[in-house]
């Protein structure tokens, strides 16, 4: 699934991606700090979640939606 132009641009998107991207920089200082092996497998997949979020505004489409 991607999001189309209109809703790319939206300013509700654009609050939502800030959001995102704000939370992956939080995460990501977590991690650099002493964190046993499953906390910090937590916090990653916490990052690759909001990535994936973010990557639905990508216009490439998936292979099985071609």
């Amino acid at each position: 699934m991607n999001l189309t132009v209109e809703e790319r641009t939206s300013p509700l998107w654009r609050k939502i991606k800030e959001h995102l991207e704000a939370r992956i920089t939080g995460l990501r200082t977590a991690n650099d700090g002493f964190l046993d092996e499953i906390e910090t497998a937590r916090v990653r997949g916490r990052i690759a979640e909001a990535k994936g979020l973010i990557n639905l505004e990508s216009t490439a489409q998936a292979p099985d939606e071609m």
